[in-house]
C-alpha cells in the first residue's frame, strides 16, 4: 500500500511546532531521558527538599516554592535567600558558610549558581544550553563540583571559581551521578552504572584527580540514592530501596555491610550528616508533602524522629494572600486543575500541594478540590482552572496585596456533557506511584482522577526492573472504595515483557511473573505477551497494547522490538493505544492503520502512561479513551465498549463519528454491487485549537476539513465513495497548548467496517510489511537466545510461523 506523506511533513516540523519524537523539554540527556526527567531533576515543591547543614552546624539550607531558604538548625523562621522569576533547587554550603551553590532554572535552563549566605551577590557559574545540577562545594571552597548533559549522557564536573576552569572528573557510559566529595577532598563518591545489574547503578568512589574507580556498593537504584560522607569520613550515608520504601542508610568509606538506619513504609531522602557527626538531617513524605526532620546518627524509627519546625517564612519581596473558589455553573465547588503565576512570573502552589510541571509545554500545575488559599508575592496574579476536556476552561486575574486577601471566583461552564450522549471517558494506562518524592495516598490519587474528570481509571500495577510500582493489595477485581456512580477507580496489571508491554484491565488477580526478559533477574528469558493476554480473557478482562511503537516504523526491521504483530495476527489483544504522552501519536497511527488494513479490529484508544506522584509529569488522562456505553457506567460496560471498538483516544479534541449513523466498532454490511458512497458526520468538540480534522479510508486521507477558525464545537459532514470492502476512521490534530499538556493536540478514532459481499478489506502491502516484521521479531529472539527451556523455544517459533502465515494466506 502506497503510504501518504502526510506523515514526512509531519516530522520535519518536530523543531517548531509539534516535536514529534519526544514531549520532553530537556531532550539532550542521553539514554533513558523519560526517567532523566521524570525522577532525577529538582522539582518545584511545596515543601522542604534537598536539606544542607552549614559548616557551623547552626544552619540548614533547603529548597521550597522555587527558593532557596535558610533557617535555625532546631526550627524557627526561614529566611529566603533568592527570589524569582528564576527557581532554585538543590543547596550545597561551601566550607566557609558564607556561599551557597545551587542549581538554577533560567528561563527554562538549568545551570549552577552562587549566592551569598545572606542572599546577596547571585551569580551563575555556568551557562550551558544542557543541563547542570547538581552541585556539592569543595572541600577547599575553590570551586563547585556538579553534572551536566553536555556530552550526551551525565559525567561529573568541577568548575574552579578562581580560575574559572572547567574539569571532567568522572566520565564513562550511561550517567554518573549524585556526586560527594570526602571531607578531605581526597575521594569522591558518586553513581554509575554497574554493567549488567539494574538500576540507576552503584556506589563508586574515586581518588581524586585521577584514580581509578571503585564500586563500594550495589543495588537497584532509581536516582534516589544521593550519597553524603559523615563528616570523618568513616562512612557514606545514602538512601536505599532495597526494603521496597526509600530509607537511609550507611556503609563504611571503602564497602561493606550496609546499615538501615530508618525502617518506615513512607519515603525518606537526602540526608545530611550534622558537622559534628552525631544528628542526621533528612525529609519524609509520611504526610504526603515533604517534612524536615533529624535523627540521631545511628538511627531511629519514626518515634525517634524530631521535626525540624518553619515558623514563619521571611521572603526576599513583600508577599500577600488569595483565596480562590472553582465552581460549576449551578455554583457548587468542583475539583479542577490550576494554572497559576504570580507577579513575579513564577508559578506557586498552596502549602502542602502538590506542585508538578508539563514538560512539553512547561506548564506549572496543581490540582485543588474547589478551594484554596496561597501566599504569592505582591503584585497581579493570573489564575486558570480547568476539569477535563469538557469544561470550558475559566481564567482570572487578580492584585496580591501585602495588607489583604485577594478573593477569586472561576466559574467552569460545561462546553458538552459527554456522559449524557453515552461516551465516557477513561484511563486505560494510569500509575499511582512510580517512586515519586511525593507521599501519594488513595486518597490524593483519586482526587487526581476527579479533578481531571476522568469517569473510569485504570490503574496498572507492574514491575519496574525488581521494584514493585504500586501496591500488591490494590489489585482486588473490584473497584476501589473510593469510586462514585461517576468516577471509578480500579487496579490492573501491566506485563512488561522483553518485546512490548501490555495492559490487563479488568483482571481480579495478578498474571504472573510480573516481568519478562529482564536481565539479571530469575525472569531474564523471553516469553510471549498473547500469553499474558489471553489469561487476562479467560479472567473476563480486557488486553491491549501499551505505547506501541517509540518511533516511526518505516521498515518491517524497525518495528521488531515490538511483538504486537505476532500477537495481532493470532487475534490477541483488544485495543491499541495510539496515543501516549512520550511517544510520537503520528508514527504509532500509521501502524494501527497497517493492522486495520490486514484485516484486524482493534480499539483506537489512549492511555497517557503518566505518573501521578511525580512532580515533573503530566496529570492523568493527559491523552484519554472515550468509550460509548450500552448501560450506566460501571467497570464492565466501559471495558465491553473498549472491546468493541465503540471509541476514540485523545488529547483534547472529542470526535463524534457516525457513518451511515453508526458509531465506532460497528458493521456496515453491503453487497457486492451494493451502495458505494457513505454519509460521514463528525460532531467536534475541543477546547484546544485544532487545525484539521482529516477521514481516513483504508489508511489514507480520503478527505481534510481545514478548521482552525471554526472554535470549539462544531459539525462536520462529507459524502464519501468506497467501492470495496474497507473502514472509514477519523483523526485531528493541532498545535502544542497548555490544554493539551502534550506536544501537539491529536485524536483518533476506531473505525465503522465496510464489508462488502462479506468479505473483509485487506491491503497485501500492509499484510506483507508486518508478516516482515514478524519475521525480523524472530530473528532478533533468536539472536538473544534466551529461553528457559527447548520447549518454550519451539512454542515461540511455532507462534512467529502461524502468524506469517496468517498475513500471508489472508490476501491470496
Amino acid at each position: 500500500m502506497r503510504r501518504f506523506c502526510l506523515i514526512t511533513c509531519l516530522i520535519c516540523l518536530t523543531n517548531s511546532m509539534l516535536l514529534a519524537q519526544s514531549p520532553l523539554r530537556y531532550p539532550n540527556v542521553g539514554a533513558n531521558r523519560i526517567r532523566v526527567e521524570a525522577h532525577m531533576l529538582p522539582a518545584v515543591s511545596t515543601s522542604p527538599m534537598s536539606p544542607d547543614w552549614s559548616p557551623d552546624g547552626k544552619w540548614i539550607a533547603f529548597s521550597m516554592r522555587g527558593d532557596i531558604w535558610k533557617m535555625p538548625g532546631d526550627g524557627g523562621d526561614a529566611i529566603a535567600l533568592t527570589q524569582g522569576p528564576n527557581y532554585y533547587f538543590e543547596p550545597s554550603w561551601s566550607p566557609d558558610g558564607k556561599k551557597l551553590a545551587a542549581t538554577v532554572d533560567v528561563e527554562g535552563n538549568l545551570d549552577i549558581a552562587v549566592v551569598d549566605a545572606d542572599g546577596q551577590n547571585f551569580h551563575r557559574i555556568t551557562e550551558d544550553a544542557h543541563i547542570d545540577v547538581q552541585p556539592v562545594w569543595s572541600p577547599t571552597g575553590d570551586g563547585v563540583y556538579f553534572i551536566s548533559a553536555r556530552n550526551g549522557s551525565f559525567d561529573v564536573y568541577f568548575k574552579n571559581i578562581e580560575t574559572g576552569e572547567l574539569q571532567t572528573i568522572v566520565e564513562g557510559r550511561g550517567h554518573q551521578i549524585q556526586p560527594a566529595v570526602s571531607p578531605d577532598g581526597k575521594n569522591l563518591a558518586y553513581i554509575s552504572p554497574v554493567r549488567g545489574r539494574l538500576g540507576t547503578g552503584g556506589i563508586w568512589v574515586k581518588e581524586l584527580p585521577d584514580g581509578e574507580s571503585k564500586l563500594v556498593h550495589y543495588e537497584e537504584t532509581s536516582f534516589r540514592t544521593k550519597p553524603k560522607w559523615t563528616p570523618d569520613g568513616s562512612a557514606i550515608i545514602f538512601v536505599s530501596d532495597e526494603a521496597g520504601s526509600n530509607d537511609i542508610a550507611a556503609i563504611p568509606e571503602n564497602g561493606g555491610s550496609k546499615v538501615r538506619l530508618t525502617e518506615d513504609q513512607f519515603g525518606e531522602y537526602n540526608p545530611a550528616v550534622h558537622p559534628s557527626g552525631k544528628k542526621i538531617v533528612f525529609t519524609s513524605n509520611q504526610t504526603g508533602p515533604t517534612q524536615l526532620f533529624t535523627m540521631p546518627w545511628g538511627g531511629a524509627r519514626r518515634q525517634g524522629w524530631q521535626a525540624v519546625k518553619i515558623d514563619h517564612f521571611q521572603a526576599k519581596t513583600p508577599t500577600g494572600f488569595v483565596a480562590v473558589k472553582v465552581v460549576d455553573e449551578d455554583g457548587q465547588t468542583i475539583p479542577a486543575r490550576i494554572y497559576l503565576q504570580a507577579g513575579n512570573g513564577r508559578s506557586y502552589a498552596p502549602g502542602g500541594a502538590f506542585h508538578r510541571i508539563i514538560s512539553a509545554t512547561e506548564t506549572h500545575y496543581f490540582h485543588t478540590d474547589g478551594e484554596f488559599v496561597l501566599e504569592a508575592p505582591v503584585g497581579e496574579m493570573k489564575i486558570e482552572a480547568m476539569r477535563g476536556f469538557e469544561y470550558i476552561p475559566e481564567s482570572g486575574a487578580t492584585n496580591i496585596s501585602a495588607d489583604d486577601t485577594a478573593q477569586v471566583r472561576l466559574v467552569l461552564k460545561r462546553l458538552i456533557d459527554a456522559p449524557a450522549k453515552g461516551w465516557f471517558s477513561g484511563e486505560t494506562h494510569g500509575h499511582d506511584l512510580h517512586q515519586g518524592r511525593f507521599g501519594l495516598s488513595h486518597e490524593d490519587y483519586f482526587a487526581q482522577l476527579v479533578a481531571e474528570d476522568l469517569h473510569m481509571t485504570n490503574a496498572l500495577i507492574h514491575m519496574d526492573g525488581t521494584r514493585i510500582m504500586g501496591r500488591w493489595d490494590d489489585l482486588t477485581g473490584s473497584p476501589s472504595p473510593l469510586s462514585t456512580k461517576t468516577h471509578i477507580l480500579q487496579y490492573a496489571q501491566e506485563f512488561r515483557g522483553s518485546f512490548g508491554h501490555v495492559g490487563l484491565l479488568g483482571i481480579k488477580e495478578f498474571i504472573m511473573p510480573l516481568i519478562g526478559g529482564t536481565t539479571g533477574t530469575a525472569f531474564e528469558y523471553d516469553v510471549l505477551n498473547f500469553e499474558y493476554l489471553d489469561q487476562a480473557k479467560k479472567q473476563g478482562g480486557v488486553g491491549g497494547f501499551m505505547h506501541p511503537y517509540s518511533r516511526a516504523v518505516a521498515k518491517p526491521e524497525e518495528g521488531a522490538y515490538s511483538e504486537i504483530a505476532l500477537d495481532v495476527a493470532l487475534g490477541k489483544g483488544d485495543f491499541f493505544d495510539v496515543l501516549c504522552i512520550w511517544y510520537d501519536e503520528i508514527g504509532n497511527a500509521e501502524m494501527y492503520y497497517r493492522f486495520l488494513n490486514a484485516g484486524f479490529r482493534l480499539a483506537a484508544t489512549g492511555g497517557s502512561d503518566s505518573f501521578a506522584d511525580v512532580s515533573r509529569d503530566p496529570p492523568p488522562g493527559t491523552t484519554r479513551t472515550y468509550a460509548k456505553l450500552d448501560g450506566a457506567l460501571s467497570v464492565k460496560n466501559w471495558l465491553e465498549g473498549v472491546r468493541q471498538g465503540k471509541t476514540f483516544g485523545t488529547s483534547g479534541p472529542l470526535l463524534f463519528l457516525t457513518v451511515d449513523d453508526k458509531d465506532p466498532g460497528a458493521e456496515i454490511a453491503v453487497a457486492d454491487d451494493g451502495k458505494t458512497r457513505f454519509d460521514v458526520k463528525i460532531d467536534v468538540v475541543s477546547i484546544a485549537p485544532i487545525d484539521r480534522v482529516e477521514l481516513i479510508v483504508n489508511g489514507e486521507v480520503a478527505h481534510t476539513f481545514n478548521v482552525r477558525d471554526r472554535g470549539t464545537q462544531f459539525e462536520l459532514q462529507k459524502q464519501l465513495e468506497l467501492k470495496t470492502s474497507g473502514w472509514i476512521a477519523a483523526r485531528a490534530i493541532g498545535p502544542s497548548h497548555r490544554y493539551v499538556t502534550d506536544s501537539y493536540a491529536f485524536a483518533q478514532t476506531s473505525p465503522v467496517y465496510v464489508v462488502r459481499g462479506g468479505k473483509t478489506f485487506r491491503d497485501p502491502e500492509d499484510a506483507e510489511f508486518l508478516a516482515k516484521m514478524v519475521e525480523a521479531l524472530w530473528r532478533r529472539v533468536s539472536q538473544r537466545n534466551r529461553w528457559p527451556s527447548e520447549s518454550a523455544k519451539n512454542a515461540y517459533r511455532d507462534a512467529v510461523e502461524k502468524a506469517i502465515g496468517i498475513y500471508r494466506n489472508s490476501v491470496k
